[in-house]
């Protein structure tokens, strides 16, 4: 009974990683840590140095002090975005024995926070993009003893980029599979039709729906942001349909793969197909990867396909809020969020960026055009899948007291047949309100600091769908 209760301890503890686990004894407290992503510039034999802030989060009258250990750990990311942490992850770009902290233990009282500052020390032959991570861990000096009472463990994600030079994006794609509608009651699916299905692994079973997996590989020295997208072809080569491609975590390292998957409800009639697959590197100087790969519809499941169709008629997007309505003085700073959620059963791509009225004799960056920044304007959602975009707010010091009025408009195009593309495309607008007020008393007339958003999506990649 006694090793049986161990294992369980030891289990609670591996998922403490997560979630957030009390235990009688242990201190009630909160924490927040930001950033949690940041990237670090640092020349060939140099050193840099960069912070991250925790906060023990909690007010309430039952709150105490919080301590808080942090270690400097590697990480790896699966083809299919997971995150693991952890001495047996290490790997051949690891950061982690360049950098080193001004504190491994800290304690915070309720309501405050602690800047940890830390240094990255590359040598002199690193070359292009390497990574670690900071683990935080709360709890108190006896849990930490016995490996037990873990109360929460947060990562805050350290990229750093050694630049000998200017680099250029290299990727491959290594694999590409057509997976074919399953139903209830499925039909015998002729050989030729079966051959492209995709594996359990890569993309699971389909159920009435067309679904390409594509796999791809960051052969180059520094990270990527791909877009993906794949274009269908009947057999005479005319293009039928667009079909966006989506990844649980867009950001692949190097060296690391990817795989991104895209969804079509639309039913094929019975014929030979092909399939275009697309991929550019998110950046300007970056090249477009292509594959392609053919495939079939038989009879029989043309036919089970197009009576199993109930449509798609369901609104494309869902956001909220609907407005956005901010009250800021000269020289504030905030973020808030949009949250966008694909109601469709097909993958969609989505585009966003801000747009202000123009104001008389002032230059667009010195109205709210300028002072409004989105973390992430082009990604793609999963059917059923959303996303937290992070809008970024700065007033100047010198703004003029009045209401500044902008729109974030989200240009959104789902997976569909050319011939049924009226509905494929949406255009939707969030107004964003911005009423300034009048300076306060003894802010300075300078803009202290850059521009950074803090606030990201998820501890490692900003790019994961919620």
């Amino acid at each position: 009974m006694q090793s049986q209760s161990n294992t369980i301890q030891r289990i609670v503890v591996v998922s403490a990683l997560i979630v957030l686990s009390a235990f009688s004894g242990d201190v009630i407290a909160g924490m927040a840590v930001s950033p949690l992503k940041q990237w670090v510039e640092v020349k060939p034999g140099a050193e840099a140095y960069f912070c991250v802030n925790v906060t023990n989060a909690n007010r309430g009258p039952q709150t105490g002090p919080c301590t808080v250990y942090a270690d400097v750990v590697d990480f790896t990311v699966s083809a299919y975005g997971q995150l693991s942490f952890g001495q047996e992850h290490k790997h051949a770009r690891s950061a982690v024995p360049w950098i080193t902290l001004d504190a491994s233990e800290f304690v915070i009282e309720p309501g405050e926070s602690y800047e940890l500052r830390a240094k990255v020390s590359a040598p002199i032959s690193a070359d292009g993009d390497y990574w670690a991570a900071i683990m935080f861990t709360l709890g108190n000096p006896e849990s930490r003893k016995a490996n037990v009472h873990v109360i929460l463990r947060t990562a805050s994600g350290v990229f750093v980029r050694v630049a000998r030079r200017n680099y250029i994006e290299q990727a491959s794609i290594t694999d590409v599979n057509v997976s074919l509608p399953r139903f209830a009651k499925d039909v015998d699916i002729p050989e030729e039709s079966a051959q492209h299905q995709a594996s359990d692994q890569v993309g699971g079973q389909t159920e009435g729906v067309l679904k390409i997996n594509a796999q791809l590989k960051n052969d180059g020295l520094i990270a990527m942001e791909p877009n993906g997208k794949v274009f269908l072809y009947a057999g005479n080569s005319r293009r039928i349909g667009y079909i966006p491609l989506y990844a649980s975590r867009r950001q692949i390292l190097p060296g690391h793969t990817r795989w991104f998957t895209g969804v079509m409800p639309q039913p094929l009639a019975a014929g030979q197909y092909s399939v275009r697959v697309f991929f550019d590197s998110g950046s300007k100087y970056g090249r477009t990867k292509t594959k392609d790969v053919e495939f079939s519809i038989s009879q029989e499941l043309a036919a089970q396909w197009a009576q199993n169709f109930t449509g798609d008629d369901r609104g494309m997007l869902e956001l909220n809020p609907q407005k956005i309505d901010l009250t800021l003085n000269p020289g504030r700073f905030t973020v808030t969020k949009l949250l966008i959620a694909n109601k469709s059963c097909g993958t969609v791509s989505v585009r966003c960026r801000v747009k202000s009225e123009q104001l008389k004799g002032v230059p667009a960056w010195r109205g709210p055009k300028g002072w409004t920044r989105l973390d992430c304007s082009e990604f793609a959602l999963a059917p059923n899948g959303r996303r937290n975009i992070v809008c970024a707010v700065r007033i100047p010091p010198d703004a003029q007291p009045q209401d500044y009025n902008a729109t974030i408009q989200i240009e959104a195009e789902r997976s569909g047949l050319t011939e049924q593309a009226v509905n494929n495309v949406v255009v939707l607008e969030i107004p964003v309100q911005i009423s300034v007020g009048p300076r306060l008393a003894g802010t300075p007339l300078s803009i202290l600091g850059g521009y950074q958003v803090r606030a990201v999506n998820d501890p490692i990649d900003s790019q994961k769908t919620d």
